[in-house]
């Protein structure tokens, strides 16, 4: 996981220490429902279930619902919100699996699957997330026992962004892009948002690290001293003036690279604006970018509420793309088919433990 270490207040130029804040402590990685059936046309009373899309390994799908009903196979060099990776058949399982069982299975199934279809260049914190399509409660009744595994972009609450481009020819780094403000939820970081809006941080610049290093994967504290400077000159130019930040209270930190991503090939992190709340247990509330008038909150933002459905493609902002490589208003190239109609999805969010959880279920 990401950590958030030692910032800077610049202009001030007094090191704070800051509270290890896990950036994916509210993540939610969707396990979709598959193809459930669409509204018919009036004048076709009868329900045509949507035929599943082929599964085969590199397929890629893009669809406009949450329980990814319409579902279609799309060209990977056109955006889209899932990359299959390979399909695995539950014949061990004699019962439709609960909540927690599916969140299992996930792990313990498509996390091989993903790995060999990336030959293990696979960022466990990077900008992907391994997903997957389940049988529907209907096809599970019906004999249906596979599980789609693959890739997807999730944001905090579970929405996805678009992706463009195979995901092993891709930067996987989780960098925003600069001017991106991230909803705070809670003490934790959310959603992209206006930054005109409560949010929790705003992105200020992308910094490669590679320059620095370009050899072997550098120790925190090697990283900590590259980035700190390197992150002040960033800040200092997005903000326009050198003494802003300070007389704004806000404070820049950066995040760093694990081992894994690094082996993985991610070399780019992003330098941020933030506030603590006084007793440092998370984030403050901030309203407006630093290049305008700033309120800084002393008391802890209430939960993120209107978050999209896990699964859903991610609703526009006012801000530049959330993530690298993704588009900033989500589109799907699929529609419903004429015949399609239709049972509504009958299932229900699947909760998980924390950090991650999964998304909704589709009858």
């Amino acid at each position: 996981m990401r950590r958030i270490v030692a910032a800077v207040v610049v202009g001030a130029l007094t090191m704070l220490g800051v509270a290890t804040l896990d950036t994916f402590a509210g993540a939610t990685v969707p396990v979709l429902g598959t193809f459930a059936a669409l509204p018919a046309p009036a004048n076709q009373p009868e329900v045509v279930e949507v035929p599943a899309p082929p599964s085969q390994p590199g397929t890629c799908l893009s669809w406009s619902r949450a329980d990814a009903a319409d579902a279609q196979v799309v060209d990977c060099a056109k955006p889209h919100l899932f990359e299959q990776a390979g399909s695995v058949t539950l014949t061990d399982q004699p019962a439709l699996p609960d909540d927690q069982q599916w969140r299992q299975l996930v792990k313990e199934r498509c996390d091989p699957v993903v790995l060999k279809y990336l030959n293990n260049k696979f960022d466990p914190d990077g900008r992907f997330r391994i997903g997957a399509l389940k049988p529907s409660a209907t096809k599970w009744a019906e004999g249906d026992r596979e599980l789609r595994c693959g890739l997807q972009s999730a944001s905090q609450s579970g929405a996805l962004y678009p992706m463009t481009g195979k995901v092993a020819g891709s930067d996987q780094s989780d960098v925003q892009q600069p001017g991106t403000c991230l909803a705070i939820n809670g003490r934790t970081i959310g959603d992209p948002i206006d930054c005109a809006k409560p949010h929790a941080v705003e992105t200020v610049g992308i910094i490669d690290v590679s320059k620095q290093f370009p050899g072997a994967f550098p120790a925190v504290a090697d990283q900590d001293s590259f980035l700190q400077p390197e992150c002040d000159k960033v800040a200092d130019a997005y903000a326009g003036n050198p003494d802003v930040i300070a007389q704004k209270k806000l404070t820049v930190y950066w995040d760093n690279i694990t081992q894994d991503s690094w082996n993985a090939g991610t070399r780019k992190v992003n330098c941020n604006l933030g506030a603590l709340l006084p007793d440092r247990s998370g984030f403050a509330p901030v309203t407006g970018s630093v290049k305008g008038a700033v309120a800084v909150g002393s008391t802890p933002a209430p939960p993120a509420s209107d978050t999209p459905d896990p699964g859903a493609p991610a609703p526009p902002t006012s801000d530049p793309a959330p993530s690298s490589g993704a588009a900033a208003t989500p589109t799907a190239d699929a529609s419903p088919g004429p015949s399609a109609s239709a049972t509504p999805p009958a299932g229900e969010p699947v909760p998980a433990n924390p950090p991650i959880t999964l998304g909704p279920t589709s009858g």
